[in-house]
């Protein structure tokens, strides 16, 4: 059997799906459109033809279509075949792909309602379907969903676009690019892997031998149960996330650090690069290089941690006037502030100071908390975010006399600790007063806080707070509150180490939502982890309990969720993505998997800042708290 490749590049096109037939035990040889032109197709037994979104020569159309009536031919991302024509391509973005069952046969391992991940795609959408069409994934978007959908056959194709379909028994088509699902890191990788095996097997009658290796895998395979083992193997994680800091440092550090990774990749397997620069991710980075300073005696890191803070407590600090102290939050959002970015970005200079022994940021520092405490309400909270553009002193005393602020740990939970490691440095009974009220307040609440993400997101960021809390108090009811919020989280335990995400009536604001920022939470119960904003903080969160308590029983859930971590690192040739962690993981599939529909921050993305700092000083922070 011969089978004929067409493609814009011709045999210069290299792609996954072409790989994947290589390995049916069948001739493939490969042509551009133009070429065919000139040449004789129909010797070919069958034809797999990419289109890029546009038309076919007509000239080579023509003879395509004369041949599809006895041979088989799958068509990817062809503007018009036959009688279908289509709109310029859309994103897929807000759309997921849902797999229909047909009566007869269908892709083996797959059931209706399966559901397949395209990333950044782009999809062409038909004007309208031809007799013989029989739809075999479509598009619906804002699909709420894990996995899988139990909508039935009629919900789904209810409001649904064209995304592979049959016409009769020779022709597929389908509406998007599929040809470097690998490469583009589609998921999950198990259902796509037996779609192409069915599209390979449909158009050559074998199916392929193997099926391209992923680009990346997911952390270690070794058995860490092992101290000496354990320990190698958290070197090895640190050594491959730092490198990968290094790799989105702006001039050294000396503009801060890049925000990372966004979750868009490419159909060509390109990962967008989130550019701007964060004062936060830019703290959390200094931080991560300093630890790793002191502990590997690495002057580099040391220099690179000593740029970030002058950049940090530089440009991003307002010297002087009514908003004296403030962070401000990104090089664009000059004039915004929110305090729990705030607190993320100087807790690292604060760790300096107290475990490091170098103060000299403290002068810096101490204005960067007054700004936050003199914004703050009665009850110890503050308000989501400050805006300098239209507050004047009155409105500034307005929040700082308010009764109550915002109580969401995640707004509040980290600029609490960074006033107790204010308070454990200066001995300033603001700073303890403030934070006791406002952790008080919190958990008089406690479980039903003000939710942003999930339940689950709130009761990790109280996990270092109240442990700082009882270490400076003392009092036996914040060492319950730790105990209690700790107890509570290990309700979400997962096998691997993780953390499930668990929203009780899903009243997070972005629970269950698909229009802006999402949770990955589809139904409480998913195997799902979230690592921008729940368990990425449970290392420091862990270890300083330990560190307060020296309860042994902190010590085994830092080392198991470190565990996690080093079995969830993304390990890969490209540097640009070796040593990271994404923020959504998929602990029963053990890869980066879940609700697709952030605006920017869906499963592949990797915060240099929230993510990928925070975890890697978690996992030095018992050396530093020597």
């Amino acid at each position: 059997m011969k089978i004929l490749f067409l493609s814009p590049q011709g045999n210069k096109h290299q792609s996954d799906l072409y790989e994947v037939l290589t390995k049916c035990g069948i001739s493939v040889e490969s042509m551009s459109i133009k070429e065919a032109v000139y040449s004789d197709i129909s010797v070919y037994d069958a034809y797999c033809v990419l289109g890029n979104y546009g038309v076919i020569d007509p000239r080579v159309r023509e003879r395509l279509e004369a041949e599809s009536k006895s041979k088989h031919m799958f068509l990817e991302a062809v503007n018009s075949f036959f009688g279908i024509y289509s709109d310029g391509p859309s994103a897929t973005t807000r759309s997921r792909l849902v797999y229909i069952k047909p009566d007869n046969g269908g892709i083996e391992g797959l059931e209706t309602g399966d559901l397949l991940d395209d990333e950044a795609n782009r999809m062409l959408l038909p004007y309208f379907t031809i007799e013989g069409y029989k739809p075999l994934l479509v598009y619906r978007e804002h699909l709420i969903a894990h996995t899988h959908t139990s909508l039935s056959p009629e919900e789904i194709m209810n409001g649904s676009r064209c995304g592979l379909w049959m016409i009769g028994e020779n022709v597929m088509m389908s509406a998007f690019t599929l040809h470097n699902f690998v490469k583009a890191r589609f998921a999950p990788r198990a259902a796509w892997k037996k779609l192409i095996v069915f599209i390979a097997k449909w158009l050559t009658g074998h199916a392929p031998s193997e099926i391209p290796e992923p680009v990346l895998t997911y952390g270690i395979s070794e058995d860490i149960s092992d101290d000496e083992v354990f320990e190698k193997c958290r070197r090895d994680a640190i050594e491959r996330g730092m490198g990968w800091m290094r790799e989105y440092l702006s001039d050294e550090g000396k503009c801060g650090i890049l925000e990372g990774l966004r979750h868009n990749i490419s159909p060509e397997g390109i990962q967008t690069v989130a550019g701007s620069i964060r004062t936060d991710c830019s703290g959390e980075a200094s931080g991560a290089f300093k630890f790793y300073a002191k502990i590997y005696d690495d002057k580099k890191s040391r220099e690179i941690g000593d740029n970030i803070d002058a950049f940090i407590y530089g440009p991003m600090q307002v010297h002087g006037g009514l908003f004296d102290g403030m962070m401000r939050w990104t090089e664009a959002a000059w004039q915004v502030c929110y305090q729990d970015d705030a607190a993320r970005a100087i807790l690292p200079g604060l760790y300096d100071c107290i475990f490091m022994g170098n103060d000299h940021l403290f002068e810096n520092i101490r204005p960067a908390l007054d700004f936050l405490v003199n914004t703050t309400a009665k009850d110890g909270c503050r308000t989501w975010r400050t805006d300098m553009p239209g507050l004047d002193e009155a409105g500034l005393r307005g929040l700082r006399e308010a009764a109550e602020g915002n109580h969401s740990a995640h707004y509040n939970a980290y600029y609490h600790a960074a006033l107790l490691m204010g308070y454990k440095y200066s001995k300033d009974e603001r700073y303890l007063d403030t934070a006791r009220k406002g952790l008080e307040t919190l958990m008089a609440l406690y479980p039903d806080t003000v939710r942003e993400q999930s339940e689950t997101e709130e009761k990790c960021r109280l996990v270092f707070p109240l442990a700082a809390l009882y270490e400076a108090t003392g009092e036996e009811k914040h060492r319950e509150m730790l105990y209690r919020v700790v107890r509570d989280l290990e309700e979400y335990r997962h096998p691997s180490g993780g953390y499930r995400e668990w929203d009780t009536g899903y009243r997070a604001t972005c629970s269950r939502n698909s229009a802006g920022e999402c949770s990955l939470l589809t139904e409480n119960g998913d195997p799902v982890a979230d690592l921008l904003y729940s368990i990425n903080w449970l290392p420091v969160g862990f270890a300083y309990a330990y560190y307060v308590t020296g309860d042994e029983w902190f010590l085994s859930l830092w080392r198991g969720i470190v565990g996690f971590f080093l079995k969830s690192q993304i390990i890969c040739a490209d540097p640009k993505l070796n040593g990271c962690w994404c923020r959504g993981f998929d602990m029963d599939l053990g890869e980066a998997y879940g609700c697709p529909h952030d605006v920017g921050w869906a499963a592949n993305a990797s915060e240099s800042g929230w993510t990928n700092a925070e975890i890697l000083m978690g996992m030095m922070m018992p050396e530093i708290l020597k």
